[in-house]
């Protein structure tokens, strides 16, 4: 379904289903979550959701890398570490992510440990592909 919606139909999937299902487990895993944060804090306002905790969540996972799940924990521990060692530069922390995300796009655009799935995505539409020889490239346009 996430590749092509209509071949899906095609082959008999009812796509109107299986997206009210995603929609539904992800609700279903989100109020889990908030009831877990609540639960742990006794209370919840809107001071517990301040700008910076979006820039956050947005830097954990373009930092692990978008739609792998090791990555996203990966980037969580590398994000909520990386304060805790450079505790001096509290003052310049936003100032740090931003900096840490600029990298992030130039040195590996896909993530500390990027999704298997997109890696085959841009490979089939590249058709580039790594050699098993460290660093030869393969071209299989040709």
């Amino acid at each position: 379904m996430r590749e092509d919606e209509t071949v899906s139909r095609a082959m008999g999937i009812n796509t109107l289903t299986q997206k009210l299902m995603a929609f539904a487990i992800g609700a279903a895993f989100a109020g889990l979550g908030g009831a877990l944060f609540a639960s742990r804090n006794q209370f919840t306002g809107p001071e517990d959701f301040t700008f910076m905790v979006s820039v956050n969540v947005v830097a954990v996972v373009i930092v692990g890398g978008m739609g792998s799940i090791p990555g996203v924990i990966a980037g969580a521990l590398m994000l909520k570490g990386l304060p805790e060692v450079l505790r001096e530069l509290q003052n310049y922390r936003v100032m740090v992510f931003g900096a840490l995300l600029v990298v992030m796009m130039l040195w590996r655009p896909a993530g500390i440990i990027p999704s298997s799935r997109r890696k085959l995505e841009v490979e089939k539409d590249t058709g580039v592909t790594e050699s098993p020889r460290k660093g030869v490239k393969n071209d299989h346009r040709t």
